[in-house]
């Protein structure tokens, strides 16, 4: 059985109410009734999702029931189902082949972490690849952003709270994995794990298809991107709660399309869904540019409503990120959606999670979590 919602769809006054009541700064009380007025009231399940065998025949199965033990019903491998994930393998094949024919990779000129450049048998490039052990303030950083006695995948970031040490590359694949479910809304690369040699060692680390791209978004002048691209960037940032967007993570390339010059292609994702108790790191650099506060397109509108929380956690518990951290993207996806239902525009919603100024007071998404969970234990506490 599926995990319960841990936010239901509310009526339009509703919606309006409590967006007005965030964005006004109005007590928290307020904002907790907005937000927990339909909660369910069974718990959410905070173990990771198990698949029956009885759902995995009935959801997935192929052919007709079976008659007999005999004639068993054919279940196709659930690989096949996840949108993006028969890429992400292919992906992972050929970028494997490429790391063990060159023999020793080199490291790219930019970046704060180890990144690679992977070539074919031609010497065409399809992917970068970035080792955990090499990723900023990880063990083992090839560019001398190291915090030694550090472990992968348990150490608390020393410079970016919320996060641990070495988990940049799962954070990469679950925002690949995340667009692919809605159809590639946003263009985020194909991303995969893999492990690969460098030199003689073998690391494990995220790979991603490598983007040919005329330049980054900081190269060019807000005026040469369109509003479309700006917005679909800038909800994938809002539903991940991106702690590093800058112009310098967004690719440029060139487009025959009479309406636009280039085609934004958002990358670097190794820094989004941080835990939910640390909301206080989002940077949003298309905050600043004028395409965010057009009007979402219809399109944009149904992308948003689309979205699934249920089925978003179920992903990023497989890819094995914690709790605590796919909470961020349940908040984060209510409030967008609640917020575009009310007619805010990217730019109105994305002054409600990022920080003002110099970042040194709340932003108004920042209380949200500390009320929803006070007000749920009033509420339990009174039913006992």
């Amino acid at each position: 059985m599926f995990p319960t919602r841990i936010f239901t769809s509310p009526t339009v006054s509703e919606q309006s109410s409590w967006l007005q009541a965030l964005k006004g700064k109005t007590a928290g009380a307020d904002v907790f009734s907005a937000l927990a007025k339909k909660a369910p009231s069974k718990k959410t399940l905070t173990k990771p999702f198990a698949l029956s065998k009885e759902y995995v025949t009935k959801r997935w199965g192929r052919g007709q029931a079976a008659a007999t033990p005999l004639q068993p019903t054919r279940v196709q491998p659930l690989v096949q189902e996840v949108p993006g994930v028969s890429a992400a393998m292919a992906l992972r094949q050929k970028a494997l082949h490429a790391a063990v024919a060159s023999g020793d990779l080199v490291l790219t000129k930019d970046g704060c972490g180890g990144a690679y450049l992977l070539c074919d048998d031609d010497e065409a490039p399809i992917a970068i690849f970035k080792p955990r052990d090499e990723e900023f303030m990880a063990p083992h950083n090839p560019r001398g952003y190291v915090s030694h006695g550090a472990v992968l995948g348990e150490s608390l970031h020393p410079t970016r709270k919320g996060f641990r040490v070495g988990n940049g590359a799962l954070r990469e694949v679950a925002a690949f994995m995340l667009d692919a479910a809605y159809e590639h809304f946003s263009g985020v690369p194909v991303t995969s794990l893999v492990t690969a040699p460098i030199g003689t060692t073998w690391k494990e680390g995220s790979v991603q298809a490598f983007v040919p791209s005329e330049s980054s978004a900081e190269d060019m002048g807000t005026r040469q991107f369109s509003v479309h691209d700006v917005h679909k960037i800038a909800i994938l940032d809002l539903r991940l709660f991106n702690t590093d967007r800058h112009a310098g993570n967004i690719l440029l390339q060139s487009t025959n399309d009479k309406t636009t010059k280039y085609k934004m292609v958002p990358i670097d994702h190794g820094l989004t869904l941080p835990s939910y108790q640390h909301l206080d790191g989002a940077t949003f650099d298309w905050l600043h540019w004028p395409q965010a506060k057009f009007p979402l397109s219809a399109a944009a509108i149904a992308h948003v409503q689309s979205l699934d929380t249920t089925r978003d956690a179920i992903l990023l518990r497989s890819l094995g990120l914690p709790e605590d951290c796919i909470l961020t993207m349940q908040i984060s996806t209510m409030l967008l959606q609640k917020a575009v239902a009310a007619g805010y525009s990217l730019y109105d919603i994305g002054m409600l999670v990022q920080r003002d100024g110099l970042g040194d007071l709340p932003s108004q998404l920042e209380d949200v979590p500390h009320v929803v969970f006070t007000g749920r234990q009033r509420a339990q506490s009174d039913t006992v």
